[in-house]
């Protein structure tokens, strides 16, 4: 039987076997149906996309990038500059509260509070 397939430079045809043929036809529906999953998990429609040297990039994770960059420059005015100094420190950086309110000079009480009105805050933004 012949077999034919498709190569970058063209199609080709090869003489092969009945059970070889079956075989290369079940490998063919199989790559089919995997490419078509795979593509209707993760669609890219061209048209988000702009050519950049040899590769295409997706513009929606640059905007999405933006939005969550003025998302949260957003979220930290929102903040007062302590609530900003003790969150940032012991929930990003891992501080204690007690380091932290220790060398602003107030009591771990009060670093406490900090964070937990940043955190209310910054609920209203995520």
């Amino acid at each position: 039987m012949k077999y034919e397939y498709i190569t970058s430079t063209g199609k080709t045809e090869i003489e092969v076997d009945e059970q070889f043929y079956e075989l290369l036809i079940a490998m063919d529906k199989e790559e089919y149906n995997s490419n078509r999953r795979h593509s209707r998990r993760f669609p890219l429609p061209l048209g988000d996309s702009e050519y950049e040297g040899d590769w295409l990039e997706d513009t929606r994770d640059r905007i999405s990038e933006t939005e969550t960059r003025i998302l949260f420059e957003q979220a930290a005015d929102a903040l007062t500059d302590l609530q900003r100094i003790c969150f940032a420190e012991v929930c990003l950086y891992g501080r204690t509260q007690k380091s932290v309110a220790d060398e602003l000079g107030v009591a771990q009480q009060t670093v406490d509070r900090h964070i937990k009105a940043a955190r209310k805050k910054l609920k209203k933004f995520f």
